[in-house]
């Protein structure tokens, strides 16, 4: 677990989520614990009804937890209204997703530039961001080809432009290869490593050990606790255009 506290960008103190129907009350996370320090790589597995996608949802500021806090960029997150924890998740976090989740009608460069809007950034400044965004992961001659035109990696990494233009940061990852084939999925993981070797901190859920074994930290969870922290000694280096990762 991280322990500089300058450098902490997430924070989890004593989370727990849990979700009532009726008078049934299931518990999906219980005294969670975590830090992530700024420019980590990190993983969080577990397997299916293991409690990562909430805990997932609750680093992405899309689900409140029941208790405890949560610290992001130094900010207690857990209890924000609407309004503010909107604010901070698009200031804040850039998102990827398993399945892209683009806008069909809307060109690669449209889609980039959708949080930019809610954000009100004015017209150019946000040409120029998704551009240079659609740049970044080697998409400049696919600006203005629609969902429907492009590869799923190509898709993929259109989403990941979209997370980055808004100058995240943490990427919050989604079973980010989940729809590629291991080719395409190991030049997706080339780029997350590359931007993470800028910089980036980034935290993504996956139900592969082979795809966690990118990032430089595993968080394991089971039945709503987290079971396992460890740095990954075994780490893969994914290298674009290979079949597949090499180790560090």
């Amino acid at each position: 677990m991280a322990s500089n506290g300058n450098d902490i960008v997430v924070r989890l103190k004593g989370i727990g989520k849990v979700y009532a129907s009726g008078a049934l009350q299931v518990t999906a996370l219980e005294d969670i614990n975590v830090e992530v320090a700024r420019g980590e790589m990190v993983a969080i597995t577990g397997p299916s009804g293991s409690g990562k996608s909430t805990l997932m949802n609750v680093l992405g500021c899309l689900d409140r937890p029941s208790s405890g806090v949560y610290e992001l960029g130094g900010r207690n997150v857990a209890r924000m209204g609407d309004d503010d924890l909107a604010a901070m998740r698009n200031r804040f976090l850039g998102f990827i997703f398993q399945n892209y989740n683009l806008l069909p009608l809307q060109s690669a460069q449209q889609n980039v530039e959708l949080p930019l809007i809610y954000r009100g950034m004015a017209r150019r400044a946000r040409h120029e961001a998704a551009r240079a965004a659609l740049a970044a992961v080697g998409l400049s001659d696919r600006m203005h080809h629609r969902p429907a035109e492009l590869s799923g990696g190509q898709q993929q990494r259109v989403a990941i432009a979209r997370a980055l233009a808004a100058q995240p940061e943490v990427l919050l990852g989604d079973e980010p290869t989940g729809n590629l084939d291991s080719r395409t999925g190991t030049e997706i993981m080339a780029l997350i490593q590359r931007l993470n070797e800028q910089g980036l901190t980034v935290i993504m859920v996956t139900h592969d050990p082979r795809i966690a074994r990118h990032c430089r930290r595993v968080v394991s969870v089971a039945d709503g606790h987290i079971v396992g922290d460890e740095q990954v000694t075994d780490r893969l280096i994914a290298q674009p255009g290979a079949a597949e990762p090499v180790s560090a």
